[in-house]
């Protein structure tokens, strides 16, 4: 409770800084209140004690986060279901198939000669281990395929007719959005709500109230052999069409609107895909300030 306390104050009142050099319509309300980023909803400091607002992981737990700053309750829980869960799937299957060792279990169906067994698989120092679970399989079948993997290995055929198939279900664009979605947290907490409150990032919080529609085309810079505990902020500079903010995490560079400029976020699209080579591959020096990452909402900009 007072970690969330004192998030609130130091976020209500910077909040309050910035709004106070805006022009707006009416007077602003003498009560400190702060404003979940994900939906500018506004938030007494009550809100707190009644768990309307809580501690967001950036990015998500499950993928390697850690606590950075408040979102409201309802951002927080459908952020879960309606992102990151895709994002931690994905991250899982491609674990498996680069090899990794990660003590996680994947749904999967082991063949022989065409016989099914239902199961799990995971990487171990060994190689690939595969589990029948028993429940998934008629028992009938079951016996017929360590039968046939029996027979395979006393014969030491040395090319059995054996495959298997790791089963996993997630959508790509919703787990491309998770990872913007903790990129735009992520460049909040270090430069503040002078650098969200501006109109070129409403796209970005309306993507996140309609999973279901393709509001963001996005764009993102995948580098596999880079560190998963890899965190960077870079304010590009250089070069010019390319001015922006980028956000590493992981193996993951997430380009957002530039911290100086309005220019449209399709705009910045564009650009980086005019830059894609024949192989999908980008190729691209970037230049520019560095900022220190936020182990909580730091607001350097407000």
């Amino acid at each position: 409770m007072d970690k969330r306390l004192r998030w609130f104050d130091e976020g209500a009142h910077k909040l309050r800084q910035v709004l106070e050099r805006l022009p707006l319509d009416g007077e602003l309300p003498d009560e400190e209140f702060y404003a979940c980023p994900c939906c500018l909803v506004a938030y007494p400091r009550a809100a707190v004690a009644a768990g309307l607002l809580t501690i967001e992981d950036v990015p998500p737990k499950s993928v390697g986060g850690r606590p950075l700053l408040l979102t409201c309750k309802r951002c927080n829980n459908t952020a879960g279901s309606d992102f990151d869960s895709h994002a931690a799937i994905r991250a899982e299957s491609d674990a498996f198939v680069r090899g990794q060792v990660t003590g996680r279990a994947l749904s999967a169906t082991a063949h022989v000669d065409g016989i099914p067994l239902r199961g799990t698989a995971q990487w171990t120092e060994g190689g690939v281990q595969l589990f029948g679970v028993p429940k998934r399989n008629d028992p009938k079948v079951q016996a017929a395929h360590f039968e046939a993997l029996d027979a395979y290995v006393e014969s030491r055929d040395p090319a059995p007719n054996f495959s298997f198939t790791v089963h996993t279900r997630f959508d790509e664009a919703r787990a491309r959005v998770s990872w913007i979605r903790a990129a735009y947290l992520a460049a909040f907490a270090a430069l503040g709500w002078v650098y969200i409150l501006r109109e070129v990032m409403d796209p970005f919080r309306d993507q996140l109230k309609q999973p279901d529609v393709n509001i963001l085309q996005t764009y993102l810079l995948r580098t596999p052999d880079a560190s998963p505990d890899e965190r960077r902020i870079l304010l590009v500079e250089r070069p010019d069409e390319l001015r922006c903010v980028a956000v590493v995490l992981g193996e993951h560079t997430i380009f957002l609107p530039s911290l100086f400029e309005s220019r449209p976020y399709e705009e910045l699209v564009e650009v980086l895909a005019s830059r894609r080579e024949s192989d999908d591959r980008l190729s691209i020096h970037l230049d520019g300030k560095a900022v220190p990452w936020p182990t909580r909402a730091m607001y350097f900009m407000d």
